[in-house]
């Protein structure tokens, strides 16, 4: 016999911002982008920027250069809508709660990181990289240099691919610039800053991309 059980429940109305969870993006050595929290992908739940690719560059690189890890105190001059909402990881077994600076928008996600790596070991991590996405704890994959990540979705790939053509005639040469049909990645080096853009497959609109500022030690600039 078969029984039937039926639930009610409320219906629940929602307003079309973006929903945030206890989730940041920051950047390991080679460049690619590292979610730490649970999500596998970037930008989820943030609208589409309004902002053109030219705008979307010049609003990155005043925010998180010179020194990421004081994007902070520039975001109130930035076109983007950003207001501070911290992620606060609950302490984890041995590892104590851990905080990273974030500031959140409609269209927008900026994580901000000292390099402070206590109470983030063994948290589920997501790299989306390409085609692909490589999960497992933190500790093989970790965060490197102090760093300020940009965290957007664009109208589709060819915006992407502006915005890497428009950081190589802002920044020079890259060290490394691959794109293909579907995904793009590389980085940037002046100074001791590595700037990076991570464009992951999508099949489907909008874009994400993720944009990201690390002070990197000398010598260690290359992949």
């Amino acid at each position: 016999m078969i029984i039937a059980r039926y639930f009610w429940a409320p219906i629940l109305l929602v307003s079309h911002a973006p929903l945030f969870s206890q989730s940041a993006t920051l950047t390991v050595k080679d460049g690619r982008a590292l979610v730490i929290g649970g999500e596998t992908e970037i930008a989820q739940g943030i609208e589409t920027i309004k902002l053109t690719p030219a705008q979307v560059v010049d609003e990155f690189t005043k925010i998180c250069m010179p020194d990421p890890q004081n994007a902070g105190s520039r975001v109130a001059a930035s076109q983007i809508s950003l207001k501070r909402d911290d992620v606060v990881f609950p302490a984890l077994g041995k590892a104590g709660e851990a905080k990273i600076e974030r500031w959140i928008g409609d269209q927008a996600s900026l994580f901000i990181w000292s390099g402070d790596e206590a109470g983030l070991k063994g948290r589920f991590i997501a790299m989306p990289s390409r085609g692909a996405v490589t999960t497992g704890p933190y500790g093989p994959f970790k965060a490197f240099g102090s760093q300020c990540n940009l965290v957007i979705n664009l109208p589709d790939f060819a915006a992407a691919t502006t915005v890497a053509e428009l950081l190589t005639a802002k920044l020079g040469a890259p060290g490394k610039l691959v794109v293909k049909n579907t995904f793009a990645d590389g980085y940037w080096v002046t100074g001791d800053l590595r700037v990076n853009i991570n464009v992951p497959s999508e099949r489907q609109y909008p874009q994400p991309i993720h944009l990201s500022v690390q002070s990197i030690p000398t010598g260690a600039q290359s992949k």
